[in-house]
């Protein structure tokens, strides 16, 4: 038999597998069910085992039907990879690269990345935020070619990224001036102030809680956001402690809107994130090798 492949019938088979049945792939596909179902049969012959099985009148993958799902992902994947680089490669005087930023990341890290890329010759960055989650989703899709995150992401092939930790700082204590009180004996002065913290799902927001635990000091949290803009504005304005690093806050430490009340032994981390392609993007691969806040 001829070693040949349909990737129409590929095609088919992901959407199918990946909407959950064939009447919702029809409706992606703009393909008619019947149709479908003779495409999936034609795979099926062709790969000579049954992809789907019927449970409960939904279309379960079989054990080959598991393996055929990551096989057409990557395929695709490559395949919007060669477009995207190809597409690129047409505009020689740019290079577009698409950057996303986990929401919570400190602006002012963000906006040193983002400055680097710009300095490069050529380059055009086009940034989006979101969760961990959906940004690995999207570099792992190759709709990204960068991702900058909290922690490393959670995925269970790594072996197809590159990830490099970028920033490893200290996070200290700031308030309004009217908390200067509070510098004599720290930590302990912190007992039962009120605190503004960083989402329960950062990194961050769990050591400063473990930092608390451990000193045994009874925490008086009044909000918590994503936003650390929200977090130094509303400390600026009086309304409790809050952690941050140095770096982020020091222009309104240097304007003596907040004040340092001392420094944690805990660490913000950040991680740049790429991924190994047949074909890369220069920008990425520079701003993956040389970029580092440390």
């Amino acid at each position: 038999m001829q070693n040949w492949l349909n990737y129409h019938h590929l095609l088919y088979f992901k959407v199918i597998a990946e909407e959950g049945s064939l009447a919702k792939a029809s409706e992606v596909l703009r393909v008619g069910q019947s149709a479908l179902s003779m495409q999936l049969k034609l795979l099926e012959d062709r790969l000579e085992r049954p992809l789907f099985e019927r449970k409960q009148k939904k279309l379960v993958l079989t054990e080959a039907g598991q393996v055929a799902l990551e096989y057409a992902r990557e395929i695709f994947s490559l395949g919007t990879e060669m477009l995207d680089t190809l597409s690129d490669a047409k505009d020689s005087e740019r290079t577009r690269v698409q950057i996303g930023i986990e929401e919570g990341v400190p602006h002012f890290a963000a906006t040193e990345l983002l400055k680097h890329a710009l300095e490069q010759d050529g380059s055009t960055p086009f940034v989006s935020h979101g969760a961990a989650d959906l940004l690995t989703a999207d570099l792992l899709e190759h709709r990204q070619d960068l991702i900058l995150l909290l922690e490393p992401p959670h995925t269970k092939d790594k072996s197809i990224l590159f990830q490099r930790r970028v920033m490893h700082l200290p996070l200290f204590a700031v308030a309004a001036p009217k908390y200067a009180h509070l510098k004599k004996d720290f930590p302990s002065s912190l007992a039962s102030q009120p605190v503004l913290l960083p989402s329960p799902l950062s990194r961050p927001r769990h050591e400063v809680e473990r930092f608390f635990h451990e000193n045994s000091l009874p925490m008086n949290l009044v909000l918590e956001t994503d936003e650390n803009i929200l977090l130094k504005n509303l400390a600026i304005s009086g309304h409790g402690v809050t952690f941050l690093t140095e770096g982020s806050v020091s222009t309104w430490v240097k304007s003596k809107e907040l004040i340092v009340l001392g420094r944690l032994p805990v660490f913000a981390e950040l991680w740049l994130v790429g991924l190994k392609r047949k074909m890369t993007n220069p920008v990425a691969t520079k701003l993956l090798k040389e970029f580092s806040l440390e």
